[in-house]
C-alpha cells in the first residue's frame, strides 16, 4: 500500500500552555477528549505532544501512558484532584525560614559574599518526588518504538544563554530548528526536564539539566505551537489556560498597584501571552497562505495549521479570589506583605495546590471540553 500523502496534513498535535496550579484545567480538558474519542472510534489519536511549564507535566504524563489515553487522563485528573501543596513545594515554617534567612543574609551581606545562597522563594524537591512516583518516563521511548506516539517535547529557558531550548525525544526524522533564541535538542525525556519546564521565575528554583541550569519555559518563548509544527502535526489542539477576555477587573482597586498585582501582571504576561500571540500569528499565516495559488504554495516554506484552541469559559482568577485562606500558612504571610487576597488572587491562581481549588479546575475543564464534544469530534476525525 503506497503511502498516504496528506498523512502528515492530518498528523495531531496537542500543545498546552502553562500557568502553575492552573495546569488542572488543562487535565479535565484532556480527561474530556478522551472520553469523546473512546465514544467516536472514527477520531485519530494524538501523535505529537508537547508542552510548557505546567503545560510539560500533563504533555509528560501523556506522553508516558499513550497506550491507554483515556485510563491516562483519569488518573492524572485525579492526581489533580488530591494535589496538596506540600506534594508541590515544602510548606513547614522550619523550609520557608531557612530559605528567608538565606535571602535576608544575601540582602545584608550581598557585596562581601561571593557565592549567593538564595535561588528562589520555595523549595520544590517534593514536585520532583511526585513526578518520579507518577510519571514511567521510561515508557515513552516504549510508544515511540511501538508507533503509538511520534514526538514529545517540552520546553525549557536556559539561564545562561536565554534561549528557549525544546527538548525532543523521537525516533523519526524531523528537521530540526534553529531560530533566533529559540532551537531544539533532543533528548531522552526525564524528571528533570519537566522540573526545568515549570520551574515559575522568582517561586521555584532553576533546575540543572546537562551543563546548563534551566527555568520555566513560557519564559521567551515566542512560539510555543513551534515544536509541535516542527515534529510534523498538521492539526494541534491547543490547551491554554486563560478565558479570552480576562482582565482581572475584580481586582482593580483605582488605587496604586501593590507589588501582589504587579507580579500577577508579570507572571500573566510571561506564562500565557505568548500562545495568545502565536495563535495570532498562525490565523495569519493562514489567511495568507488562502491567497497564494495552490500551484505556488509548495515553493514556500509555509504549511497552513489547522488548530483547535480550548480556552477556560470562566475566569480563574476570579475562582481563586476567595480561596487565599487555603494557601498553606506560611505562604499566606509572605504574600500578605505584598497585597491583600484581593490583589493576591492572580498569584494564588498560581500557587494554590490544594484539592478543593483544583477539583473546581478540572470540573471547568471536563465541562468546556465537553462543551466543545462536536467541534472535537470533527477536528479529531477529518
Amino acid at each position: 500500500m503506497s503511502p498516504d500523502p496528506h498523512a502528515n496534513e492530518r498528523k495531531i498535535g496537542l500543545v498546552l500552555s502553562g500557568g502553575g496550579a492552573r495546569g488542572a484545567y488543562q487535565a479535565g480538558v484532556l480527561q474530556a477528549i478522551a472520553e469523546i474519542r473512546a465514544e467516536h472510534p472514527e477520531c485519530r489519536p494524538i501523535r505529537v505532544i508537547t508542552g510548557v511549564s505546567a503545560g510539560a507535566i500533563n504533555a509528560a504524563f501523556m506522553a508516558a501512558n499513550c497506550d491507554d489515553e483515556l485510563q491516562a487522563a483519569t488518573r492524572m485528573a485525579g492526581m489533580w484532584r488530591r494535589l496538596t501543596s506540600d506534594q508541590v513545594f515544602r510548606t513547614d515554617a522550619f523550609s520557608l525560614g531557612r530559605i528567608g534567612l538565606k535571602w535576608l543574609t544575601d540582602a545584608t551581606f550581598g557585596s562581601l559574599k561571593k557565592r549567593k545562597q538564595a535561588r528562589a522563594l520555595l523549595d520544590t524537591a517534593p514536585l520532583r518526588e511526585l513526578l518520579e512516583r507518577h510519571i514511567p518516563f521510561d515508557r515513552v521511548h516504549q510508544h515511540l518504538a511501538a508507533g503509538r506516539l511520534d514526538a514529545f517535547s517540552v520546553t525549557a529557558l536556559n539561564y545562561s544563554t536565554s534561549h528557549s531550548i525544546s527538548f525532543v525525544q523521537t525516533l523519526a526524522p524531523y528537521d530540526p530548528w534553529d531560530r533566533a533564541r529559540r532551537r531544539n535538542e533532543n533528548a531522552k525525556i526525564g524528571a528533570s526536564h519537566v522540573m526545568a519546564s515549570s520551574a515559575i521565575p522568582l517561586f521555584f528554583p532553576p533546575v540543572r539539566v546537562g551543563d546548563g541550569w534551566f527555568g520555566d519555559g513560557s519564559l521567551r518563548n515566542t512560539a510555543p505551537l513551534s515544536p509541535a509544527v516542527h515534529l510534523g502535526a498538521g492539526k494541534v489542539i491547543v490547551v491554554s489556560v486563560r478565558r479570552p477576555d480576562e482582565k482581572a477587573k475584580h481586582i482593580a482597586t483605582g488605587g496604586e498597584p501593590s507589588i501582589a498585582r504587579v507580579l500577577g501582571i508579570v507572571l500573566n504576561a510571561l506564562l500565557m501571552d505568548s500562545t495568545e500571540y502565536d495563535m495570532e500569528r498562525l490565523a495569519r499565516i493562514n489567511q495568507t497562505l488562502d491567497l497564494v495559488p495552490s500551484r505556488t504554495r509548495g515553493e514556500t516554506q509555509l504549511r497552513k495549521i489547522d488548530s483547535l484552541w480550548l480556552r477556560p469559559s470562566e475566569d480563574i482568577g476570579f475562582l481563586a479570589l476567595d480561596q487565599f485562606h487555603k494557601l498553606p500558612p506560611v505562604m499566606k504571610y509572605l504574600m500578605s506583605g505584598l497585597g491583600n487576597s484581593r490583589e493576591s488572587a492572580e498569584l494564588t491562581s498560581y500557587l494554590l495546590f490544594d484539592p478543593d481549588y483544583c477539583g473546581k479546575l478540572v470540573d471547568l475543564g471536563h465541562k468546556d471540553g465537553w462543551a466543545h464534544a462536536e467541534r472535537l469530534r470533527h477536528f479529531l476525525s477529518t
